[in-house]
């Protein structure tokens, strides 16, 4: 492809990509391009959660890497101006609510000419990834949709998530967990549809801020809540998700004062179905409700069958 000395072409192809996989391989190639001898490193933070450390997205020759808080130390040089060129190295800094989200570091000094142009392309990347994220995000909860749930398991179960750790030695394995907000309907019934939402949303809240960052944590459907999570062990999985439910189970609610959580679990593996995933963790949840709620159940200890369609009507409050 001819690239005009305006990256036209390459501004259309970041503009026209609907899922960010495949925009952060097309910039990625786009860097590639536009520099093709130059080392270079370059940082995002994987979504809007202020949790999110800046993580490595991609690099080309580079033998000694600088550390990344000596980046961001110089980052902090940018401010007001989209590059700091030295003789060096070229900083370019992605800025969210005065939050350094993304980092683009050349390991040279870019000419004029290249340094504009590049951080054109990364403010149209940057434009394109938020526009793309605030997308995915439920409105009351700010927990990812529901939408964003069967993409998010599937590229887990097929391994590959973006960016997702995986230390031979200390492996972790994926999970599925619902919960669901005990006896919610009389909340909305006893206090109104505002307070209901309330409840709501500081559920998301306490859910987001007790999970880890690379964990996703979804607004699954009315009082439901989904969160895909790693831990080492079904046990450890049991206890991470029971430490949750005291969590919530301890807080104090407005008007409501008291709230808890039953939640059913299951593994994710590369062989099952989404919705017989979805199933599993279901039937977990059905068993939690069945058997005094407020409590968190695994699939895999009820010894039951899995089913490719769930086949049980629910009654979840």
């Amino acid at each position: 492809m001819t690239i005009s000395t305006c990256g036209h072409e390459y501004t259309i192809s970041l503009l026209q990509l609907k899922e960010e996989q495949a925009l952060y391989q097309q910039f990625c190639d786009i860097l590639a391009s536009l520099l093709p001898d130059s080392a270079l490193s370059f940082f995002i933070r994987p979504s809007l959660s202020r949790k999110e450390s800046l993580k490595l997205v991609y690099q080309q020759h580079v033998a000694q890497s600088l550390a990344l808080e000596d980046m961001l130390d110089k980052a902090q040089l940018c401010r007001g101006k989209p590059a700091l060129i030295s003789k060096s190295y070229t900083c370019m800094p992605l800025r969210l609510d005065d939050q350094v989200i993304g980092l683009l570091w050349v390991y040279e000094a870019l000419t004029p000419a290249n340094c504009n142009l590049t951080a054109h392309l990364m403010n149209v990347f940057f434009h394109q990834w938020h526009t793309l994220a605030l997308a995915r995000i439920d409105p009351l909860s700010q927990l990812l949709n529901r939408q964003t749930f069967d993409e998010r398991v599937l590229q887990i179960a097929s391994g590959q998530g973006f960016l997702q750790p995986r230390e031979a030695h200390n492996a972790r394995n994926w999970y599925l967990a619902l919960f669901d907000i005990d006896h919610f309907k009389r909340v909305n019934d006893s206090f109104g549809h505002v307070i209901g939402d309330e409840v709501i949303l500081l559920t998301a809240q306490y859910l987001k801020d007790n999970f880890r960052a690379e964990d996703y944590v979804f607004r699954y459907g009315g009082e439901e809540f989904a969160i895909l999570f790693q831990a080492h062990s079904d046990t450890e999985a049991q206890s991470l998700l029971d430490r949750v439910r005291d969590v919530i189970g301890l807080a104090t609610f407005p008007q409501v004062k008291t709230v808890t959580l039953s939640g059913g679990y299951t593994e994710v593996t590369d062989v099952m179905q989404v919705s017989e995933l979805v199933n599993q963790a279901d039937r977990a949840l059905y068993h939690a409700k069945q058997h005094g709620r407020n409590k968190v159940v695994f699939f895999g200890a009820l010894g039951l069958e899995s089913e490719q369609v769930a086949s049980s009507d629910i009654e979840l409050f």
